[in-house]
């Protein structure tokens, strides 16, 4: 990531910012092509490749060259990866942004409960409010963590290996675990849990559409149910 791109004025770095969300979320990570994301963004190709420099693409990206030649036949080895370090370092600083801008989200909603499926409702619903207020943005973490790229895959699916086993702990560790009935094990149910929610995610990025009204009043109704499962009887 090169300085100079932060050192622009803040709308112009968002209108190159809010433009590469629109081209990868309607695309794969194979298919944005830089020339695409430059022409979205309203910058030449070489600039965008200068504001996103890798800062050493040979020995992040040298594995995945197959030849001494670029796919087109004609580019040198070296100009080849340093284009693909220039998408790959932009899409990963898309996606630490996305992030980030959720987590943020889920930290305005947060009310210091310490029941684990209030600690779930709030979260699931500060997703929902995210969907709608930046559906494109929304949009471009779903295609990112579901995409089959391995020159991007690996990277993002360890980072959110890590986020889960955070956002685990942040979830159980203000529960109050005596509301639970004897022999529950609440890592297990977030395991349950997140499945469900995994298999809402992939029905909106197969179908590319956003329904966070459908996702709210479905995960609420399945919260009744899971507390009657699992809470004490005169916790739900």
């Amino acid at each position: 990531m090169n300085g100079k791109f932060f050192a622009l004025p803040q709308e112009r770095q968002e209108q190159i910012i809010n433009a590469a969300y629109g081209v990868f979320s309607r695309n794969s990570y194979k298919n944005a092509s830089m020339s695409r994301l430059a022409d979205a963004g309203g910058v030449s190709k070489s600039l965008l490749f200068h504001y996103f420099l890798s800062q050493s693409p040979r020995s992040k990206l040298q594995g995945l060259c197959p030849s001494r030649q670029s796919p087109n036949g004609h580019a040198s080895m070296s100009a080849w990866l340093v284009a693909r370090g220039n998408k790959k370092e932009l899409y990963l600083y898309l996606w630490e942004h996305a992030c980030r801008l959720y987590r943020e989200k889920v930290r305005k909603g947060d009310t210091q409960t310490t029941d684990l499926f209030e600690i779930l409702c709030q979260r699931v619903l500060a997703g929902c409010v995210f969907m709608r207020e930046a559906p494109t943005i929304y949009l471009f973490i779903l295609r990112a963590f579901f995409e089959e790229n391995p020159e991007i895959r690996e990277e993002l699916q360890n980072h959110y290996k890590t986020a889960y086993l955070h956002g685990t702990e942040d979830i159980r560790e203000p529960a109050d675990m005596d509301l639970f009935r004897p022999g529950i094990d609440t890592r297990l149910l977030l395991e349950e849990i997140n499945g469900y929610l995994l298999s809402c995610y992939w029905k909106m990025f197969s179908t590319g559409e956003l329904n966070p009204d459908s996702l709210e009043k479905d995960f609420l109704k399945r919260v009744g149910q899971w507390k009657r499962v699992y809470l004490k009887e005169r916790n739900h």
